[in-house]
């Protein structure tokens, strides 16, 4: 962790909707909330820039703010709520608001380098830690958001927000950051709002009983007492860096050339080929090489990279739904093919392409095993994580400052994974972190 001092918190706060706009509501958590309720919360920082002194931010932009935060809860306001686990085996996680709940709002300040930080060279992981809020978790329940705001006097701002994994995917997340982004953007102009969520939760189909299964793995492998305490851990302890690298559309043509003639030279049959694919598959190959996964007794590299379920399902989803709708997909391949010069890039590039074409006979495939295989890492293969995706840009979220000159994912840390996006310039290219 960063010594304290270089964060001095100013304002401790809870933030809730506006009285009387709210009612009492529980929601149950679906299979696809049950699958990440054990996984890190995500941790997000956007940084902005803000050529302004404390005093006109004290004064002029923090009031707007707080109250356009706590009118977003009002329409999000099941994030101001608990999950809550009870004790007893038959007893499902469920998400629970009572009228008076409220979020915590850290507002701080920082003499940290900002340009330091918004840069893409390599920086200590531990000077973005005092910009990440905290959760408050218990054995039986935890909150499920926390937001920081941050202030670099004359320089920027960065808003930090955690929510917790069990209750919200990228996509719920960046609806609650767009509608509080917008009314904080247009002040008292409600005119131009995002769309209400949309909380039903019996849209999620569940046929094939998974919910109970991946209950029963959670008891077996976790414990409920440990449901909700969702890992603190770091990379082994290791001091760790961050980076980030930008790939250009030019750059992504090259590595579909370089595949093509691959492909051509060594004759195989066509697969699913996307800059999706391309980038994980280099980035992967890299990694593999870069951190020598060599161990003679784990002769397999696993990938696993999440998939969206929202548009695949075989029902229909609101596109405002709240709530998870992430599923798994993994490949693998042998290591001595993974390093074998240039074909490497061929094997990576087939294997996920594959993975992600056979999505399309039907994406809850081999789902029973979803938890069991998350919970329990198999000692016999080497594991690399993809997180992120390139249909979602939190490079939008713009408060009134402008839009973010930086996104960063703090919680990666904690996943040992990397991460892609698309860039902010938004033309065509991709983020690396």
């Amino acid at each position: 962790m960063a010594p304290s001092h270089t964060v001095k918190v100013l304002e401790l706060c809870k933030i809730a909707p506006p009285s009387g706009t709210t009612t009492q509501t529980t929601l149950p958590l679906t299979l696809f909330d049950l699958l990440w309720i054990t996984c890190p919360s995500v941790e997000h920082l956007l940084f902005y820039e803000f050529p302004h002194s404390k005093t006109h931010f004290t004064h002029t932009v923090l009031p707007h703010i707080k109250h356009s935060l706590s009118l977003a809860l009002q329409d999000f306001f099941p994030l101001c709520g608990n999950l809550k686990c009870s004790q007893e085996s038959n007893t499902k996680p469920t998400l629970s608001y009572m009228e008076g709940d409220s979020i915590s709002l850290t507002i701080a300040e920082s003499r940290q380098d900002f340009n330091y930080l918004v840069s893409n060279h390599v920086r200590e992981a531990h000077n973005f830690h005092p910009l990440v809020p905290q959760l408050v978790a218990s054995d039986t329940m935890t909150t499920v958001l926390a937001v920081q705001v941050t202030l670099f006097p004359k320089h920027g701002i960065c808003i930090g927000f955690i929510v917790h994994h069990g209750i919200a995917d990228g996509n719920t997340a960046l609806q609650f950051m767009r509608s509080w982004s917008s009314r904080c953007r247009l002040k008292e102009d409600s005119s131009v709002m995002t769309l209400s969520p949309f909380y039903d939760r019996s849209v999620i189909k569940d046929p094939e009983g998974l919910e109970d299964i991946y209950l029963n793995d959670l008891r077996t492998f976790k414990g409920f007492h440990k449901i909700l305490k969702t890992p603190d851990i770091t990379m082994n302890g290791v001091d760790m860096v961050r980076t980030t690298f930008i790939l250009s559309q030019t750059h992504i043509k090259w590595l579909n050339e370089w595949l093509l003639h691959l492909v051509n030279e060594k004759n195989v049959q066509q697969f699913y080929t996307s800059t999706y694919v391309l980038i994980c598959a280099y980035v992967i190959v890299c990694l593999v090489k870069a951190r020598r996964m060599y161990d003679e007794t784990k002769k397999t590299i696993q990938i696993v990279f999440p998939t969206g379920c929202r548009t695949r399902l075989n029902y229909p989803i609101p596109a405002t739904y709240f709530g998870n709708l992430i599923g798994i997909c993994t490949t693998s391949a042998m290591k001595c093919d993974m390093i074998k010069g240039e074909y490497g890039f061929l094997v990576a590039c087939e294997g996920i392409g594959r993975a992600i074409g056979d999505l399309e006979n039907g994406v809850m495939q081999g789902a029973e095993k979803w938890v069991k295989n998350n919970l329990l890492s198999d000692v016999s293969n080497e594991r690399v994580m993809v997180a992120g995706t390139l249909k979602l840009s939190f490079y939008e979220i713009d408060f009134g400052w402008g839009r973010p000159i930086k996104s960063e994912i703090i919680s990666l840390e904690k996943k040992g994974a990397f991460s892609l996006a698309e860039s902010r310039d938004g033309d065509g290219g991709v983020k690396l972190d």
